[in-house]
């Protein structure tokens, strides 16, 4: 239900490369209709954006009086912009490159579901796949909904310039915010897959210990089966990460820019928070509440993201690491059994899942700790530029 949801947000919004019908995309005459509500979706998008730069926000608002903050409104507008054309541009130029990664990713998932025989462990993983998809549909739902409420507290006497204001910013806001949740949901489907794969593993693991123990040799049968079990869990695990690497190269330029906007919003909250809280800024008690959910539900997004990265790269080649070591000791499996086992582990080493953005930096937790720590150094730095304009309007 949570996926079909996204998956309406997707439609909604014109990020999918195509509608589904009956796990299928439409193609040909089908799709017609949903590319003109698309390139209109797309049109009102381009006729709303030079309503992102009013003149009332620098002349008649509260950052009428501060450089700083009409510079981090400025940047963030841009970035955001930037982001949201990098989504629009992919939609059409690389449609077909979508349709094939989109088919991959299905008939990807209808293999590995082939795995769950309905025991505890997936029920468990299930009920965890539920609680995450629901925190990425109420997260985004969130911060566009105090988003549009901050912005509606901003006071101005030009009443027609502040709502084609709020009306680009929020289209642009939502495209943006629903394009970020869509990455992150479908490499977070493929971190289930891994961690279906990895149940099923552990399964095997534990039938050869039970028959470790309690044989002294293992049947001809039983012996053919986990081998040709290992062979598809192997298979299935190499797509895995082969769709992990083509769903980062799809989506490099978005990805990039779109954490390049976060770190600028960054930026702009914190500094924000620290104009609120020394009261340079005047405001109500609602605003600051407002203001404050603002900051959870863009910290909250970015702490998901960051984790399903981390699962689908580090973790997820960590945990299948420590599953094969678990296999090391068995003594009654065959000679064969124990050269796919080898594949599997040379396979694992010489094919580590890491995402490097743009061929710039890994993003990792490491990394994303270091970003959050140089926000606070970039703000400190604005925080020094504001006290020093106003020692000279003082002087």
């Amino acid at each position: 239900m949570l996926l079909k949801f996204m998956y309406i947000y997707g439609i909604v919004c014109g990020l999918m490369p195509a509608p589904l019908k009956k796990g299928q995309f439409l193609l040909g005459y089908k799709l017609r209709w949903y590319l003109i509500y698309t390139a209109c979706l797309h049109g009102g998008l381009l006729t709303v954006l030079p309503f992102t730069f009013p003149h009332y926000m620098y002349d008649d608002s509260y950052m009428s009086s501060n450089p700083v903050l009409k510079w981090t409104f400025n940047l963030t507008n841009i970035t955001r912009i930037m982001a949201m054309f990098s989504g629009v541009l992919l939609m059409w130029f690389r449609r077909k490159r979508l349709l094939d990664l989109g088919e991959n990713l299905l008939l990807h998932c209808l293999k590995c579901e082939k795995l769950d025989n309905h025991s505890k462990k997936y029920s468990t993983l299930r009920k965890r796949v539920r609680n995450v998809l629901f925190q990425m549909l109420l997260v985004a739902n969130l911060s566009i909904l105090v988003g549009a409420l901050i912005l509606f507290r901003i006071d101005s006497v030009q009443r027609n310039s502040k709502t084609a204001m709020i009306l680009a910013h929020i289209t642009q806001f939502i495209y943006v915010v629903f394009m970020m949740t869509g990455i992150s949901v479908i490499l977070f489907v493929l971190h289930w897959q891994s961690e279906m794969l990895q149940i099923a593993l552990k399964d095997l693991c534990f039938f050869l210990n039970y028959e470790e123990r309690n044989s002294l040799t293992l049947s001809e049968t039983k012996a053919n089966r986990s081998l040709g079990k290992l062979a598809k869990l192997f298979q299935l695990f190499a797509e895995n990460q082969r769709l992990v690497r083509e769903v980062f190269r799809t989506f490099d330029l978005p990805i990039a820019l779109l954490l390049l906007k976060m770190f600028v919003t960054n930026v702009n909250l914190v500094y924000h928070g620290v104009q609120f809280g020394n009261e340079s800024i005047e405001t109500s008690t609602y605003t600051r509440i407002l203001g404050q959910w603002v900051v959870i539900s863009h910290y909250w997004s970015a702490v998901l993201l960051m984790n399903v990265v981390d699962d689908v790269t580090r973790r997820s080649d960590l945990k299948m690491g420590d599953l094969l070591r678990e296999f090391s000791h068995l003594e009654l499996v065959k000679r064969d059994f124990h050269l796919q086992l080898e594949l599997f582990s040379d396979h694992l080493r010489c094919h580590p899942s890491t995402y490097k953005v743009c061929g710039l930096f890994i993003f990792d937790k490491q990394t994303s700790l270091a970003y959050f720590f140089y926000v606070l150094v970039q703000v400190l730095v604005l925080v020094q530029f504001d006290l020093k304009n106003k020692v000279e309007e003082r002087n």
